[in-house]
């Protein structure tokens, strides 16, 4: 991929992050959407991703969260592909973080693939924060 057509993807990725952006349902509900662009160098491969995430913020101290993460632009080499994610299921992740205090999180996941039926494996952080 020459630097051409990384600066035209950087710059239509931008310019559509600005129309797409978190949403506020009501004082503990929000709908959150990132967008990125990756440029791998040595494998000269670029993915642009959306990842839409509805949260949940009514527990205290505790975040709940599920979404999910869509290939919106994907090039590997000289075969390029968009909008392939009509041609499966989406792989659901939830969520849930737990905020001890100001530097300590607990959290915990999972995945759960509607294609396959099957859920991924349950991860557990705890995170110090310094």
């Amino acid at each position: 991929m020459n630097f051409l057509k990384l600066v035209t993807l950087v710059a239509f990725t931008v310019c559509f992050a600005q129309t797409v952006h978190s949403k506020e349902i009501n004082g503990n509900m929000a709908v959150n959407t990132e967008i990125a662009a990756t440029y791998m160098v040595d494998a000269e491969t670029t993915v642009t991703t959306i990842n839409p995430e509805f949260s949940y913020t009514g527990l205290g101290s505790l975040e709940l969260t599920a979404g999910t993460t869509l290939n919106l632009w994907e090039n590997e080499g000289e075969k390029s592909s968009i909008g392939d994610e009509l041609d499966h299921l989406p792989v659901l992740e939830f969520g849930l973080t737990y905020v001890v205090n100001d530097n300590f999180d607990i959290e915990a996941g999972f995945d759960y693939d509607l294609e396959t039926e099957d859920r991924g494996d349950i991860r557990l952080v705890a995170a110090f924060k310094f």
